[in-house]
């Protein structure tokens, strides 16, 4: 190898160490409204979350409307968005008999009553304050 070429490897390899460890800039928030949220875990406060293992399971809030499926069942609510906080009521669903066990549990929770809601990135937390949390990932847009 010549000089010059050792040179040129050299300027490279510390480029490439220059642009590895520049830091990443952070992507704006996913927004709540027109996004759809899969489930990904759930936990009581001061747990660590249990990842939900069922059928795919998701949701999505458009205007004041919102519903999804809970990994078996389709279901839908009415949705009050102010802020860090949002309402749910009126959760309706299907009724089939799952042979999987889907979040319908969960959901019905989750969704039951005024929630804090934080995004962070592209994940969602819903919380009822002391009790308990849900861990949605963002997972593209709503499904119209």
């Amino acid at each position: 190898m010549t000089v010059r070429g050792a040179r040129y490897a050299a300027a490279l390899l510390v480029g490439a160490g220059v642009a590895a460890s520049a830091p990443a800039a952070s992507a704006a928030p996913v927004p709540l409204i027109g996004t759809q949220w899969r489930f990904e875990s759930s936990g009581v406060a001061r747990t660590a979350p249990v990842k939900y293992t069922g059928s795919p399971a998701h949701f999505s809030i458009d205007g004041t409307r919102g519903g999804g499926n809970d990994g078996c069942n389709v279901f839908g609510m009415n949705v009050e968005v102010k802020g860090d906080r949002a309402t749910f009521s009126g959760l309706f669903s299907t009724l089939r008999m799952c042979y999987v066990p889907g979040a319908g549990v969960q959901f019905g929770k989750a969704f039951a009553g005024p929630r804090t809601v934080t995004v962070t990135g592209n994940r969602l937390r819903v919380s009822d304050g002391p009790r308990g949390y849900w861990n949605f990932v963002a997972n593209g847009p709503a499904k119209k």
